[in-house]
C-alpha cells in the first residue's frame, strides 16, 4: 500500500511536466505563415497576383502568384520613362508631337492626353501626361523622339534595360502597354508580358529616380497651353494619392496604375514610414467588388491593405549578436575538447513580424555544412553557412564562425595517423609483400648455404692418373 501511494504521488508530480512537453510539441506558431511568406490574412478582395516587399532589404513579406506571366498594361510606362530619362533629364526640352505618333492610337479607345500632330510641349509635361492620366499618346511621342524617329528601336532599348535589371520574364512590344488583342496568351513578341517579381525590380529602380518619384506622387498638375491647345488639367489615376478618395492612403508614393483586358486592374504603390520602405504590387484585379454599395477597384484595395499590414506588423529587429550560441561542430584532434561552439559572424538583423523573436526560430545548416573540422581552429574561422528560419520562412542567411580557439593535439594526431596507416589496405599489402620478400630472401639464402656446404664436402674423382705423375 505504501509503495502504491508513493507511485501515485510521483505520477502526480510528473504529470505537469509531461503536459508541458506535449503542449510544446503541438504548439502553433506565434505568427501564421504560408508558402514561405507571412500569412497576411488576405481579404476577400485579394487580387489574383499580389506581392509585398520590403525595399530596404528585398525581404518578401507576402507573395501570391508573383511568378505568373501576365500583361503589364500601363505599368509599362515606368520603363518608358526610365529609358527616356537615361537619355536626357533636361525637362525643359521642347518636343514636337508627330502626327504618326498621335495617329497610332486612333481607334484604341485608350487613355490619351489629346495631343495633336505638330503640337509642341516640354519633355516635363509629356512625362506628367505619361504618369498622371496614363496617356498612351505621350508614351508614343516619347518613344519616337528618343528612338530617333523609330519607336520600335526605343522599345528594343526598353527590353535591354529590363534585362539588365535582372528581369527574367518581361518583354515589351510597345511603349504604352496596350495588349495585342489579336492573339491569346503571352508567347508572341507582339504581346507585352511580365511578372510581379519582375515589376518589383522595375519599381525599385523607378523609386531611385527622383523625377519619377516626385511626378508619380502628384495627384494633379496643370499643363500650360501650347501652340495647339488650351490649358489642360492632369489628374493621377492612382486613387491612393487622392485625399478625397475612398482608397486614399496617407504616405503613399507613386507609382503607376494600369488596366487592360489581359492585365485586369493593376497598381504598383509604395510608402515610406519610420525609416521603412515597402512596395506593394497588385495585378489581375477587377472592378466588380462591392463595398459600401459601390463597385471598387480591388487592385487599389489590395495595395493599400498590404501597405497597412506591413507598417502595422513588420519591423527591423536585432535577433542575435555575435555571441549567440547557435550550435557546435566536432573538432578532430582538438586539445582539451572535441568540439567548438558556433556563433554568427555578425549580428543577425532582419525585417520580421513584431511578434516573433530568435527563440521562435530554427537554424538550418546548408547541405555541405561540415560535420567535423580539423584542429587547430582559430576564433572567428568561418565554418559554414546556415539559414535562420521561422516556420518555413527564411529570415536570413548567415556565416557561422568558431567562438573559441582550439589547439591541435599533435601526439594524438600522430597515433591516429599510425592507426589509420596500419589499418589501411595499402599498408597491409605492403606488409604482406615485405613478408613474402623476406621469406623468399630467407629461402634463397638458405639454399645458397646448402649449396656451399655441398661443395666443401664433395670429393674430386681423378680419372686421368698421368696428370698426378707430373
Amino acid at each position: 500500500m505504501k509503495k502504491l501511494l508513493i507511485f501515485i504521488i510521483c505520477f502526480l508530480l510528473l504529470l505537469p511536466y509531461g503536459a508541458l512537453v506535449c503542449s510544446a510539441e503541438g504548439e502553433e506558431p506565434v505568427v501564421k505563415t504560408a508558402n514561405g511568406c507571412y500569412d497576411i490574412d488576405a481579404p476577400e478582395y485579394e487580387t489574383e497576383i499580389a506581392l509585398l516587399v520590403n525595399a530596404d532589404t528585398d525581404t518578401v513579406i507576402y507573395s501570391k502568384n508573383a511568378d505568373r506571366i501576365t500583361a503589364p498594361a500601363s505599368l509599362t510606362k515606368l520603363v518608358t520613362a526610365m529609358v527616356a530619362l537615361s537619355k536626357s533629364d533636361d525637362l525643359q526640352t521642347v518636343i514636337t508631337c508627330s502626327q504618326k505618333a498621335v495617329d497610332s492610337l486612333l481607334g484604341t479607345d485608350s487613355s490619351i492626353a489629346n495631343l495633336k500632330g505638330g503640337e509642341q510641349t516640354t519633355y516635363e509635361m509629356l512625362l506628367y501626361c505619361l504618369f498622371l492620366p496614363s496617356a498612351n499618346d505621350a508614351a508614343q511621342v516619347l518613344a519616337e523622339h528618343f528612338g530617333n524617329g523609330d519607336a520600335n528601336a526605343f522599345v528594343a532599348e526598353m527590353n535591354k534595360f529590363v534585362k539588365d535589371l535582372g528581369c527574367k520574364n518581361t518583354h515589351f512590344a510597345n511603349a504604352h502597354g496596350l495588349d495585342d488583342t489579336s492573339i491569346k496568351g503571352f508567347d508572341s513578341d507582339t504581346q507585352n508580358r511580365t511578372t510581379a517579381e519582375d515589376m518589383y525590380l522595375i519599381a525599385k529602380a523607378a523609386l531611385k529616380n527622383d523625377i519619377i518619384r516626385q511626378m508619380t506622387s502628384k495627384y494633379g498638375k496643370t499643363m500650360p497651353e501650347t501652340n495647339m491647345s488650351e490649358v489642360r488639367y492632369l489628374y493621377n489615376t492612382n486613387a491612393l494619392l487622392n485625399s478625397y478618395s475612398y482608397y486614399y492612403y496617407e504616405g503613399a508614393v507613386g507609382l503607376k496604375t494600369g488596366t487592360t483586358d489581359k492585365a485586369g486592374c493593376c497598381l504598383i504603390s509604395s510608402a515610406t514610414k519610420n525609416g521603412y520602405t515597402y512596395i506593394s504590387i497588385a495585378m489581375q484585379g477587377n472592378s466588380d467588388y462591392v463595398a459600401d454599395g459601390e463597385r471598387r477597384n480591388t487592385a487599389y484595395l489590395m495595395c493599400r491593405y498590404m501597405l497597412q499590414w506591413a507598417f502595422s506588423n513588420m519591423e527591423m529587429k536585432v535577433l542575435a549578436d555575435n555571441t549567440y550560441n547557435v550550435g557546435e561542430v566536432a573538432v578532430k584532434f582538438g586539445r582539451g575538447t572535441d568540439y567548438v561552439a558556433l556563433v554568427p559572424s555578425e549580428d543577425i538583423t532582419a525585417i520580421v513580424h513584431s511578434d516573433i523573436d530568435i527563440d521562435n526560430m530554427t537554424v538550418e545548416y546548408d547541405k555541405d555544412f561540415p560535420k567535423e573540422v580539423d584542429a587547430p581552429v582559430k576564433k572567428g574561422d568561418v565554418i559554414g553557412k546556415a539559414k535562420v528560419v521561422y516556420n518555413g520562412v527564411e529570415i536570413e542567411t548567415i556565416n557561422l564562425v568558431a567562438q573559441d580557439n582550439v589547439k591541435k593535439n599533435y601526439l594524438w594526431a600522430m597515433f591516429n595517423w599510425l592507426e589509420k596507416l596500419m589499418s589501411s589496405k595499402v599498408f597491409i599489402v605492403v606488409v604482406l609483400v615485405a613478408i613474402v620478400a623476406i621469406v623468399v630472401l630467407m629461402l634463397s639464402t638458405k639454399n645458397k648455404r646448402r649449396r656451399r656446404r655441398r661443395r666443401k664436402n664433395s670429393i674430386d674423382i681423378v680419372k686421368d692418373y698421368s696428370k698426378l705423375a707430373k
